[in-house]
C-alpha cells in the first residue's frame, strides 16, 4: 500500500503542472476576467451590468422580491458550469497523460529504472489509471468550486453596486450549497465513462514505437471514414452515426466530463418544478441512471481489458 501510495505521488510530482496549476491558472484567469467585465460594465460602458443577460440597472428600482429569487434561481444555475474550461481543460491533460504515461518511460530510456525496483507492472500502470480517473478529476473539483464561489461572490458585489440586493436570495438558497456536492456525487460516473478512452490510450501508449498521438487517433478514425464509406457505397445498413458515437466517441472523448449526457440522454421525469436545485438534481440523476445501461459498463469493461493489455505490454515491450 505504500508503495502505491509513492506511485501515485510520483504521478503528481511529475504532472502537477498539467493537473494543478493549470487548471488553477485558468480558474484564475476566468475570475480576473469576470471581475474586469464587472468593473466595465459598472463604470458606464457599454450597455452596462448585465447578468445573464438581464439588465441590472434598468430591473433596479423595478424589481419585485419575488423577480429578484427569480433571477438569484437562474443564476445559480448557471454558477457551477461556468467553471467548464477547467473541466475541459481536464479532459485534455488526461487525455495526453495517459497517451505518453507508458511511452515518454520507454523513450527516454527510464522504464529500465522502474523496472530495476521491486515495483510490478500492474502497480505502475494501474497507479496512472487511478491518478487519471481519481485523484486529477478532484484536484479539477476542488479548484473549480473556489472558483465559481469566488465569481458568485465577484458577481453578488457587482449587482448590490448597481442597486440590486441579491446576496440574500443567492446565499439562502439550497442549490448554492447543494450544486458543489451534487457535482462531487458525479464523479464515481466520470471515473467509470472514462475507462475506454483511459484504456485505448495505455494500450498505445504501451505498443507504439513512434508517434503514439498519431495511432490513438488516426486508427479509430480512419476506421470510421471506412465504415461511412463502405456504408455509403454498399448500403450495409450499419448505422454509422451509432459507430462514431458509441465506438470512436468512446475511444477519444470519453474522458471530457459530462460526455455522457451527449450519449446517452435519457432524463428523469420531474414535476417539482424547474429551480436550479431540481435541475441539478436531474442531472446527477441522468448520470445516476446509466448504471442501469449496459453502454456504460460495456465501455468500463472494455477499458479494463484495454488497461489489462496495457499492462502486458509494459512486462514485455521494454525496449526504446
Amino acid at each position: 500500500m505504500n508503495t502505491f501510495k509513492w506511485l501515485l505521488q510520483r504521478e503528481y510530482w511529475e504532472h502537477k503542472g498539467a493537473f494543478f496549476w493549470a487548471p488553477l491558472v485558468v480558474g484564475a484567469l476566468m475570475t480576473a476576467f469576470i471581475t474586469i467585465s464587472m468593473v466595465i460594465a459598472l463604470s458606464g460602458a457599454g450597455d452596462g451590468l448585465r447578468i445573464n443577460g438581464v439588465n441590472i440597472a434598468k430591473l433596479a428600482a423595478a424589481m419585485t422580491p419575488e423577480q429578484a429569487s427569480a433571477f438569484a434561481e437562474k443564476f445559480i444555475f448557471s454558477y457551477a458550469g461556468i467553471t467548464m474550461p477547467i473541466f475541459i481543460v481536464l479532459g485534455i491533460c488526461i487525455f495526453f497523460f495517459c497517451l505518453g504515461a507508458l511511452f515518454d518511460e520507454r523513450r527516454d530510456r527510464s522504464v529500465l529504472f522502474w523496472k530495476s525496483l521491486p515495483i510490478s507492472d500492474n502497480a505502475t500502470v494501474l497507479s496512472k489509471v487511478v491518478f487519471a480517473i481519481g485523484i486529477a478529476p478532484v484536484m479539477a473539483f476542488v479548484i473549480a468550486t473556489v472558483t465559481s464561489l469566488i465569481i458568485v461572490l465577484v458577481v453578488c458585489v457587482a449587482a448590490a453596486a448597481a442597486g440590486v440586493n441579491i446576496f440574500g436570495s443567492v446565499m439562502t438558497n439550497p442549490a448554492t450549497y447543494v450544486a458543489p456536492l451534487q457535482i462531487a456525487a458525479i464523479l464515481p460516473i466520470y471515473a467509470m465513462w472514462a475507462l475506454p478512452t483511459i484504456g485505448w490510450l495505455l494500450m498505445v501508449s504501451a505498443w507504439a514505437r513512434t508517434k503514439p498521438l498519431l495511432w490513438a487517433v488516426a486508427v479509430p478514425v480512419m476506421a470510421g471514414i471506412m465504415m461511412s464509406w463502405a456504408e455509403r457505397l454498399l448500403s450495409l445498413g450499419v448505422d454509422v452515426a451509432w459507430f462514431w458515437k458509441n465506438i470512436i466517441g468512446r475511444l477519444l472523448g470519453s474522458v471530457f466530463p459530462g460526455a455522457w449526457l451527449s450519449v446517452d440522454k435519457r432524463m428523469p421525469e420531474s414535476d417539482s418544478g424547474s429551480g436550479a436545485l431540481t435541475a441539478f438534481s436531474e442531472v446527477l440523476q441522468q448520470s445516476w441512471q446509466l448504471l442501469a445501461g449496459a453502454n456504460l459498463w460495456l465501455g468500463a469493461a472494455a477499458g479494463a481489458a484495454m488497461i489489462y493489455v496495457a499492462i502486458r505490454l509494459r512486462g514485455w515491450r521494454d525496449e526504446g
